[in-house]
């Protein structure tokens, strides 16, 4: 079994509840030099995929409001990405189930890091070479400028503040997916331990002169909209 690096490095949705798990697998994805989309409701990931480019997809079964295996359905209806099931289901009835819906790959949890990576680089070996990654239906009229500090959008060149682009940058690589308070602090700020409510203010603030300077209300906001757990990054 290959334990190595994948020299390919490809976008995976992870699709998984339990933050815990989100959380582990997101850090030995990122470690390998993949980049991951992360949600913990099949709705979102739904969205996403349909403005987003996705190589690989990790998708969980036992969610509320919508199932994975309802998930994986839908996914077929609109997307060939491969999908892999990762799932504390061991009952060959239901992967079987995966299979004949479209799943390319079913792992059980526990899992050990190796066994992830092996199966992704395996499914990895089966994809494309892959068209530019900035080829998003958003992407012309959002261009983050990160040595100058400057969003262009929708014809308008719009100066931020070194936080502000690095904010946005998480952001808007986080298209469509809620973005946590934590993954928006590191982002700009690092890895510093900070009291949760420094932590919120520091990203409210941030996002306020975002929402300042992109929306048309700003008191209505419609492309940086708050959620349960942070913000969301919706072009339009």
């Amino acid at each position: 079994m290959s334990t190595s690096q994948p020299q390919r490095k490809f976008k995976i949705l992870l699709v998984e509840d339990d933050t815990d798990t989100r959380q582990l697998v997101t850090m030995i994805l990122e470690k390998a030099g993949h980049k991951i989309q992360a949600t913990g409701h099949g709705k979102a990931a739904l969205t996403l995929l349909q403005h987003e480019r996705i190589d690989i997809i990790l998708l969980d079964i036992l969610m509320p409001e919508i199932d994975g295996i309802s998930v994986l359905e839908s996914i077929r209806q609109a997307s060939s990405a491969p999908v892999i099931m990762l799932t504390a289901l061991s009952d060959a009835r239901i992967m079987e189930q995966c299979y004949l819906l479209g799943a390319d790959d079913y792992i059980v949890k526990p899992f050990t890091r190796e066994k992830l990576l092996d199966r992704i680089e395996r499914i990895g070996r089966q994809l494309p070479l892959p068209s530019d990654i900035h080829d998003m239906p958003w992407a012309d009229k959002y261009q983050l400028d990160k040595e100058r500090n400057v969003l262009s959008h929708a014809g308008l060149s719009i100066d931020l503040t070194p936080n502000e682009t690095l904010m946005m940058n998480k952001l808007m690589e986080n298209a469509y997916l809620e973005v946590t308070f934590g993954d928006l602090y590191e982002a700009v700020w690092g890895r510093e331990e900070l009291p949760v409510r420094t932590v919120h203010a520091l990203v409210e603030n941030t996002i306020r002169g975002l929402q300042s300077k992109l929306e048309q209300d700003p008191d209505n906001p419609k492309i940086l909209q708050s959620t349960h757990n942070g913000f969301t990054f919706t072009p339009e």
